[in-house]
């Protein structure tokens, strides 16, 4: 299944919120997350604009692989995800097979549903806390990403297809 979303940098969180429940959106999650991204030696996955993700989501532990497809106008990957039981006996067995883990991240992350599309803000902790909170929206397609883009009230110029990596070299000085 493929994966369509944006970044919109510095919101107002209230105000998103607070449209979002106007709009009769759903709360899903609100909890933290802890993720650690996976390559070759070779950084391979990285090089092709793929990635490999071991992610706790609260309880729940999800392993991501993300096959790159578009960057513009939104982020678009090929997404196959699925549940694992142990995150620690997970990561062992990456780190066995060889695997290197080029990134760790923690996270607060409060998300909403509305009609298919998914509408996540994420505030980063420790390392990356310096980046101000930013709101993801997440769409089964383009046309479903700019009904939610427009129903927040934001424009496609508000819109950012950044990965993580984009994100924080914006907030480093380095984009």
């Amino acid at each position: 299944m493929n994966e369509v979303e944006v970044k919109i940098l510095e919101i107002d969180r209230d105000a998103v919120v607070s449209r979002l429940e106007e709009l009769g959106a759903e709360k899903v999650f609100d909890d933290e997350m802890y993720a650690v991204y996976l390559d070759y030696d070779d950084e391979r996955l990285k090089r092709y604009g793929d990635l490999l993700r071991l992610r706790k989501e609260g309880s729940r532990v999800m392993l991501t692989f993300k096959k790159h497809v578009s960057d513009t106008p939104a982020k678009v990957r090929e997404e196959y995800e699925t549940p694992v039981a142990d995150f620690g006996t997970t990561r062992d067995l990456f780190r066995r097979l060889g695997f290197i883990e080029w990134l760790v991240v923690r996270k607060r992350r409060v998300s909403y549903e509305l009609d298919g599309t998914h509408y996540d803000i994420d505030r980063y902790l420790d390392d990356f806390g310096h980046i101000p909170e930013f709101l993801e929206i997440d769409a089964r397609d383009m046309e479903s990403l700019s009904k939610g883009i427009e129903l927040l009230g934001f424009s496609g110029e508000d819109c950012k297809p950044w990965t993580f990596v984009d994100l924080a070299m914006h907030y480093s000085g380095g984009k």
